[in-house]
């Protein structure tokens, strides 16, 4: 299964106004992330209300990134597109 990582506009303005640490830590989760989109430590987790059909993981202890995801072509590719991250409290 091929996997493909989008960012808007807006994750990557948001991104770049996080602290280098929690940049970092995004790049290392991402990892994780695309190796096991629901590991135990992401925390991944499907949004309500008005975030309803996007995705949510854990980067670090209060830092979120959302996400929506796309299957096309019979599951044979997934496309996550971050759109936004920050704090649970900017977020949500």
């Amino acid at each position: 299964m091929k996997k493909i990582v989008q960012r808007t506009k807006g994750f990557e303005k948001t991104f770049l106004k996080l602290q280098k640490k929690w940049r970092n830590k995004f790049i290392k989760q991402l990892d994780l992330f695309l190796d096991d989109e629901f590991h135990p430590l992401l925390r991944t987790h499907e949004l309500q209300g008005e975030r309803k059909g996007e995705w949510s993981f854990s980067v670090a202890h209060d830092i979120r990134a959302i996400y929506r995801k796309k299957i096309v072509n019979d599951r044979t590719i997934i496309v996550f597109t971050f759109v936004d991250i920050g704090s649970h409290s900017k977020v949500y």
